[in-house]
Order: structure tokens, then C-alpha cells, then sequence
């Protein structure tokens, strides 16, 4: 089956696995990888490169007006994977935005909203994160953005619930707007194999590097699986009327998520497009 689809973060592990696996599988698809740089080996020609800052809310915006404005296909699947490993406290972006978090959370958000005309009626988008332990109780709902209260656990808790909570509110949205059958879907990868520990501090990286490993799965093991469960699950959930999931690194359905009142959700959905279209509108520097 031909697939179009745009990998942000398909650059290197994860994302560049799924790239990979989506453009080996069928010759006529199309995937198109977003990041900062080119990777050395692209190995099959139906992948084409596109750079984008994905810690930039300006840049995403210029991005997915090019892409809107050129006409192209429209998606089948987005797949987002961007994100960083650190330890490094709060570090903020010349938007005003943590790095961490607006990989993580907020620049996810916006390609989603941007390019939601792009997505056909049945696409898939898929966030790469953490899909286990998001929950509402984690977050401090007086500073969801961390400028008070920043520290690295706080920020990987937000990140990981506020996306549980976006993908209810897509979801929701399209319901209401009688709009599509598109899938929100949340995942965890698991351990994975790749060089994301490079980025921590050099005296942890070798228990890190250590660990994933002895545990660890392979880029293209973690990538068949998720792929695999974004269709599985999506078509099984959509039985139910339902357009939102969650997966693990099995791709297989999280049962028993935290439950969100839909005021949570507003809120969550409010705060972030606050925060992002804030950025946009800050002049550069």
C-alpha cells in the first residue's frame, strides 16, 4: 500500500526507523523526514529530507505553510518523534519556551494543528513520547508551562500528560466538526538502541548506553511495532467510536488511562496554543 508520509524527528533513531521501514515496505510511497540536519544515508529514494528547527514555533509555522501553500498530496500519516534526552534545568528557546518542552510538547501541537487541512479524512498521527504515565493529577495547573516551577521531572510529566490530553482534544473536536475519521494516537517506545544518550552528561552515559543495550531493542524492531499497533489499535478503537488511543512499545492498546474531565482538557488545549502562538508572535531576534 502506497503511504505519504512526513516523519518529524525521522532524521535519526526512531523516527528515521519508521522512515525507513514505511519507504522499504512499498516503493511507491513517499516519506518525507523533517529535522535540523540531513542524515549521512538516506537509503532508499522515495525518502526526501526537508530541515526544520522543531524547537522554533516560528520555523514550524513557516514549514507548514510551505507545505500547505505548495499544493502537495495530502497525508496519510504524521509521525512525530522529536525530543531530546537531558538533565539540564530550564533552558529557554529565544521564544520564551523551555527546549525540552517545546520539542517534547508544544512544537508537536502546532504541526498538528497546522496541518490538520493536509491530513486525509482517515489519516494517522502518531506522537512519540511516553503514553503510560500521563496523568491530569501530575500537573500543576498554575504553571503548565513550568516558568516557576521547572525542574526535568516536572517537565517530563507535563510534557507526557499535556499530549495525552491534546489528543482527546483533536479527537473531540473532530466529532463535533463531523470533520474526518482521523486517529490520535500517544505511544512509548521503550528502551531503544539508539545514540539519544550521547546527550546526557558523560559520566551517565555509559550506565544509559549500558542499559538500553542489555534491555534495549533494535531502531527498526521499536519502529514495526509501532507502526503496526497505530493500525491494529486505530482500526479495533474505531469500531468503538473511538479516535484517540494510547500504545506501548509492543503496540499494543494502554488500558485503564487516567480519566480527564473535558475542563481539564480545555484548559490543556487553551493553555497551548497561549504558549505557541505567543512564540509565533514574538519578533525575531
Amino acid at each position: 500500500m502506497a503511504t505519504r508520509a512526513l516523519v518529524v524527528g525521522g532524521t535519526g533513531g526512531i523516527g528515521y526507523a519508521i522512515a525507513c521501514r514505511i519507504a522499504g515496505e512499498s516503493p511507491s510511497s513517499t516519506v518525507i523526514i523533517s529535522g535540523r540536519n540531513k542524515p549521512n544515508d538516506i537509503p532508499h529514494s522515495n525518502i526526501e529530507f526537508r530541515q526544520l528547527d522543531a524547537s522554533s514555533m516560528r520555523s514550524i509555522k513557516q514549514y507548514t505553510d510551505a507545505y500547505k501553500s505548495a499544493k502537495e498530496a495530502d497525508l496519510d500519516l504524521l509521525v512525530l518523534t522529536q525530543g531530546i534526552l537531558t538533565t539540564a534545568g530550564r533552558t529557554e528557546t529565544p521564544e520564551g519556551i523551555d527546549f525540552k518542552m517545546s520539542l517534547h510538547h508544544y512544537g508537536k501541537q502546532l504541526l498538528i494543528r497546522e496541518l490538520l487541512p493536509v491530513l486525509k479524512e482517515d489519516a494517522k498521527v502518531l506522537l512519540v513520547l511516553d503514553s503510560l504515565r500521563g496523568n491530569p493529577a501530575h500537573l500543576n495547573w498554575e504553571d503548565l508551562d513550568l516558568k516557576n516551577t521547572f525542574s526535568v521531572s516536572n517537565a517530563a510529566s507535563h510534557c507526557i500528560a499535556m499530549n495525552d490530553a491534546m489528543i482527546q482534544a483533536y479527537a473531540a473536536h473532530q466529532k463535533e466538526q463531523n470533520s474526518g475519521k482521523r486517529h490520535f494516537l500517544h505511544a512509548y517506545p521503550g528502551i531503544v538502541k539508539t545514540n539519544l544518550f550521547q546527550t546526557l552528561p558523560w559520566y551517565m552515559r555509559g550506565v544509559a548506553g549500558g542499559l538500553s543495550s542489555l534491555v534495549g531493542v533494535s531502531p527498526e524492531t521499536c519502529a514495526a511495532n509501532l507502526l503496526k499497533g497505530t493500525y491494529d489499535v486505530s482500526a479495533a478503537e474505531e469500531k468503538e467510536g473511538k479516535f484517540w488511543s494510547c500504545i506501548d512499545s509492543k503496540g499494543h492498546l494502554v488500558k485503564n488511562k487516567p480519566t480527564w474531565t473535558d475542563e481539564q482538557i480545555k484548559k490543556v488545549e487553551e493553555h497551548t496554543w497561549k504558549i505557541v502562538d505567543d512564540a509565533i508572535a514574538t519578533p525575531s531576534q
